[in-house]
């Protein structure tokens, strides 16, 4: 496998937005502009547990909530599926330059994240009994909604982190849906530091079998109002800053830590979907982003898994945290016309 390194010397179509303009144009122009086109709706999950049950009665978070941003002519539609603890809000800007490219894009808020439905009472925990469950979700959303709404042009997958993983088992389940796939920064390895993957699996599952399963991982701690800039995942300080002030005004946004049952979970997925027997299965055009500072997931298992797909590239960021989405407008711009060429490929065959 050879890995490339991303061009940042190069022509690229798309502006980005600057640190010093960011925070004036994102309120004044970018948002919006995305209000006046986004249709927001709801879909019902497939299997309701208790709680959710319970939750659609007081109805404060009814199902899965998406958003869906529709234009004529388009090229095509980017169906964003995003990482652990984050939302459709904190893609509008990467959602804006999308729509510019002439792409529609339909995003959803995974169950136990940003307005869909949860398990747990604590925002702040997310908690999956199943990770298969995120990828049915996403197949339903893509079935029903996203489909529809792409009206026999292609559907192009963008998927980040803990999305990135469910995206990649998504491409082994379901190999015709996606004409090609972007994942950046894919999690297909906790990076859990000195404590070996075996470990912590025996610890999480010894407290899902105490009945501890939908507690906070102990190594983990609630949401945090003040993150330093320093502490985050992105190389953009305007970025980090304008969603820090959501996150700290609206608990929607609050989830910041895993329950030991997602913890069980996230370790299985990733070494389930990185097998080659699983990996051989994907059939769709891959291309993997490789954060060079990223301190979140493993490199690893991410060039095992491209090694082992038919068709997959590897590009690696430099100086880039794992959030690459969020980096400063000199690494955005080059990144987007990567992505973009990338899905031009098949154009015109």
């Amino acid at each position: 496998m050879k890995k490339e390194v991303l061009v940042r010397d190069r022509p690229c179509r798309m502006k980005c937005l600057t640190e010093e303009e960011y925070r004036q144009r994102m309120t004044e122009e970018v948002e919006p502009f995305l209000k006046s086109v986004c249709r927001d709706g709801r879909m019902k999950t497939e299997r309701l547990s208790l709680q959710e049950a319970k939750e659609m009665q007081e109805a404060p978070r009814e199902g899965l909530y998406y958003e869906l941003y529709p234009r004529q002519d388009s090229k095509g539609t980017i169906v964003i599926s995003y990482g652990f603890s984050e939302s459709c809000l904190k893609y509008h800007e990467l959602i804006w330059y999308f729509y510019r490219e002439g792409y529609q894009v339909a995003v959803m808020d995974h169950r136990g994240h940003g307005k869909s439905v949860r398990d747990v009472e604590d925002v702040t925990i997310v908690h999956i009994d199943l990770f298969s469950r995120y990828v049915k979700d996403l197949h339903r959303f893509v079935q029903t909604v996203a489909k529809p709404m792409a009206d026999k042009k292609p559907l192009y997958l963008y998927a980040h982190s803990m999305g990135g993983c469910i995206g990649a088992f998504y491409l082994e389940q379901y190999p015709g849906d996606f004409a090609r796939a972007v994942l950046n920064a894919p999690m297909l390895g906790l990076n859990l530091g000195a404590c070996p993957p075996w470990a912590a699996r025996i610890l999480c599952d010894i407290q899902v079998a105490r009945g501890e399963g939908k507690q906070r991982l102990f190594t983990q701690a609630p949401f945090d109002p003040e993150e330093t800039f320093a502490d985050s995942c992105a190389t953009s300080q305007a970025r980090h800053a304008y969603y820090q002030g959501f996150r700290r005004d609206d608990e929607a946004y609050q989830t910041s830590s895993a329950s030991y049952y997602w913890g069980k979970e996230a370790i299985n997925a990733g070494r389930f979907v990185i097998g080659t027997t699983q990996a051989q299965k994907v059939k769709t055009p891959v291309l993997l982003f490789q954060a060079q500072e990223d301190t979140l997931v493993k490199a690893a298992p991410q060039e095992k898994f491209i090694s082992r797909i038919p068709d997959g590239r590897m590009v690696l960021v430099e100086h880039a945290k794992h959030e690459i989405y969020r980096s400063t407008a000199d690494v955005l711009e080059p990144y987007l016309e990567e992505i973009f060429q990338f899905y031009e490929q098949d154009r015109g065959r």
